[in-house]
């Protein structure tokens, strides 16, 4: 291959990697949008529950801590 076949193949090779790399970039946007939001709602959010648990010192299972002792 001559050295302009050879420059040829490697601007169209970088031409479609660069093609390439935008529409992964643009089909995997709404995904990103999606967990940046999740992220966001789930550090905000004051509704969420909260599990405690304590270790029972008989048994060594943890167990919540609003639990009914018998």
């Amino acid at each position: 291959m001559s050295a302009v076949g050879t420059l040829a193949v490697t601007v169209a090779a970088a031409a479609g990697a660069v093609a390439l790399y935008k529409f992964v970039d643009r089909r995997s946007q709404p995904l990103r949008a999606a967990f940046s939001e999740m992220k966001k709602t789930a550090r905000g959010s004051e509704q969420g529950t909260v599990l405690d648990y304590e270790q029972d010192p008989n048994s060594g299972v943890y167990k919540p801590k609003n639990a009914n002792r018998g």
